[in-house]
């Protein structure tokens, strides 16, 4: 007499099979939606520095100054600051938009769900007969997985 169907036993053997065939497979999935969430944040933040720099390149020399750590937050940037406003589609101050909870929600959002925040490391240098340059370290700092992240830029600004 024949009985069909499978014993514990290999159950058991098939089950281990595949337990030590998905758990890697679901770890590799996890681990690239990580990634994916590190690179975006990084390159935000490589963004935010290089905008920092074109407003460096093209402010008063004099006005480059230094804002310490822990740095001002993106979000709900003060007017005047490199952030606000962000962006302007009209030409007029009516069309401005703001980094605000009001103006742009889920940007705003995502700004501070990361903390996302900048500060300026400035240094002058005098080379004599008025010539000056300021090296300027700007730095995009975030919080990402209760981990403090950074991103550093160093640019120079002469005094033309």
């Amino acid at each position: 007499m024949k009985k069909s169907g499978m014993s514990l036993l290999e159950i058991v053997i098939a089950m281990s099979i595949a337990v030590t065939i998905f758990i890697p497979a679901m770890n590799m999935f996890s681990t690239a939606g990580q990634a994916v969430y590190k690179t975006r944040n990084f390159s935000f933040a490589n963004s935010l520095a290089r905008r920092i720099s074109q407003h460096l390149m093209v402010m008063p020399f004099e006005d480059i100054e230094e804002i310490p750590l822990p740095g001002i937050s993106i979000c709900d940037a003060p007017a005047g600051s490199f952030f606000g406003p962000f962006f302007n589609t009209t030409g007029s101050s009516a069309g401005a938009k703001r980094i605000t909870q009001a103006d742009m929600p889920d940007f705003y959002n995502y700004l501070a769900h990361y903390d996302f925040r900048y500060s300026l490391s400035v240094s002058n240098v005098s080379f004599g007969d008025g010539d000056e340059i300021k090296s300027v370290g700007i730095l995009i700092t975030w919080n990402e997985n209760n981990k403090d992240m950074m991103y550093r830029l160093y640019i120079y600004v002469p005094s033309l």
